[in-house]
C-alpha cells in the first residue's frame, strides 16, 4: 500500500511537471519572448521566431502527452517528440538569445525522468553544453552561466524525483512480496494445523488396532479402534471446512471451539480434558481469535502425540487487555509413538502470537508441559 507521504510526493511530483512548471515557462517565455530582439513578427526574422515558438510549443505539449504512462507503446514516440521540443527551443535561443530559452526546463524534466538514467544524464549535459555554446556564439554578453546553473540545478531535481519514484516502486513491490509470504505461511500453518490435529489422533489408533491384530488381541477392541480413526477422519473433514471458512474471515467463538477439541480428545483418549472459562467473554478479533483457538488445537495434539495416558486441562481466562490461553497436562503415562514430523507445531504457534503482538510460553509444568498464550483483547 502507497505511503501518504509517497502519494504527497506523487502528486506534488504530477503538479510541477503537468502544470505549475509549464505555466510559470510558458508566462516567462511569452513576456520575454515580446522584449526580446527580433520581436515576433510576420516576415524576416520575426517570423522565424513565431515559426519556432508554434512548433516548440506543438512538440513539447505533445511529447507530454504521448507516452507519459511508463507502460505506454507509445513512450520511444513521446521521448522523440520532447527532444524535437528542446531542438527548437534552441534554435530560438540561437535566433534570438534574450529569449526565455528555460523554458526548454519543462521537456528537460520529462527526458530526465522518462530516459534510462545514464541517457537522462548525457541528455542534461549535451543541453547545458548548447545553452553555453550558443550563448558565446549568439548572445551579446557570452554564455549564460546562471541560465546554465539553472539548467543543472532542475536537472538534479528530475533526478531527485526520479530516485524518490524508484525508492516508492521498491516499497510497493518489497510489500507485495511480504504480503505473498505472510499469506503462504498462513496457508501452511492450517494447513499444518488441520493434519496434524486429525491425522496423528487417527494414527494413535490404527496403530493400536494394528497391534491388537498382529497379537490376535481382541478383535472388539481394534474394530474400536478402527471405527474412532473412521470418527476422526470425518472431525477432520469437518475441521478442514472449518479452516476454510476461517480463511474466509469467518471466525466461532474460542470457547465453543475448544468445547469441541475438548470432546475430541477426550473422544480420542479415553482421558478427560477439562475447559475452565474465566472472565467475561467478549468478541476477539479475527486473527486473535483463530491464534487461540490453532494454539489450543496445537496443544492438544501434541499432547496425545507426545504424552500418551494424560490428563489435558485448558484455561480461557479474559482479562483487562489480553486474553490468555493455557493448556497443561500431567504427563505421559503409556509408550509415545514415533509419528514424525518437523516440530512445525510450537513454530506456528509462536508465529501466530506475534503476528498480532501477543505472547507465547511454552515449557515443562512439572511431569507435564505447559502452553500458555496472550493475545491483546
Amino acid at each position: 500500500m502507497t505511503t501518504r507521504r509517497g502519494l504527497i510526493g506523487e502528486w506534488i511530483t504530477k503538479i510541477l511537471v503537468f502544470g505549475a512548471l509549464p505555466l510559470w515557462g510558458l508566462s516567462a517565455y511569452v513576456r520575454s519572448l515580446f522584449q526580446d530582439t527580433p520581436a515576433p513578427a510576420l516576415h524576416g526574422a520575426g517570423l522565424a521566431v513565431v515559426l519556432l515558438t508554434v512548433s516548440m510549443f506543438a512538440l513539447v505539449g505533445s511529447g507530454l502527452w504521448v507516452g507519459r504512462k511508463k507502460d505506454s507503446p507509445w513512450r520511444s514516440q513521446g521521448i522523440a517528440l520532447l527532444l524535437a521540443g528542446v531542438a527548437m527551443s534552441l534554435a530560438l535561443y540561437a535566433v534570438a538569445p534574450h529569449s526565455g530559452v528555460f523554458f526548454a526546463m519543462v521537456p528537460l524534466w520529462a527526458l530526465m525522468v522518462r530516459l534510462p538514467l545514464p541517457w537522462a544524464i548525457g541528455t542534461s549535459l549535451l543541453i547545458i553544453g548548447a545553452v553555453g555554446v550558443l550563448g558565446e556564439l549568439f548572445r551579446a554578453g557570452g554564455a549564460d552561466l546562471g541560465l546554465m546553473a539553472a539548467f543543472g540545478g532542475l536537472s538534479l531535481g528530475a533526478l531527485a524525483s526520479r530516485q524518490a519514484v524508484a525508492a516508492q516502486e521498491a516499497a510497493r513491490r518489497a510489500e507485495a512480496a511480504n504480503a505473498v509470504l505472510a499469506e503462504r505461511s498462513h496457508i501452511a500453518r492450517e494447513i499444518h494445523d488441520i493434519l496434524a490435529h486429525s491425522l496423528s489422533a487417527q494414527i494413535v489408533h490404527l496403530e493400536g488396532a494394528r497391534l491388537l491384530l498382529s497379537r490376535d488381541g481382541d478383535r472388539v477392541q481394534a474394530l474400536d479402534r478402527v471405527e474412532r480413526a473412521r470418527d476422526l477422519a470425518k472431525s477432520g473433514l469437518e475441521e478442514t471446512r472449518r479452516s476454510l471458512a476461517t480463511l474466509r474471515g469467518e471466525i466461532p467463538e474460542p470457547k465453543e471451539v475448544i468445547a469441541e477439541l475438548a470432546e475430541e480428545f477426550h473422544a480420542s483418549t479415553g482421558r478427560p480434558c477439562d475447559v475452565q472459562v474465566a472472565g467475561t467473554p467478549r468478541e476477539l478479533s479475527p486473527q486473535a481469535g483463530l491464534a487461540v483457538v490453532r494454539t489450543a488445537q496445537e496443544a492438544l495434539t501434541n499432547i496425545r502425540k507426545h504424552a500418551p495416558g494424560a490428563r489435558a486441562y485448558v484455561a480461557l481466562r479474559y482479562l483487562a487487555g489480553t486474553v490468555e490461553l493455557e493448556v497443561t497436562d500431567t504427563g505421559g503415562t503409556e509408550p509415545t509413538l514415533e509419528l514424525g514430523g518437523g516440530g512445525y507445531g510450537l513454530v506456528g504457534m509462536r508465529e501466530r502470537a506475534e503476528l498480532i503482538d501477543g505472547t507465547l510460553e511454552t515449557g515443562p509444568d512439572g511431569k507435564g508441559f505447559r502452553v500458555s498464550l496472550q493475545v491483546p483483547a
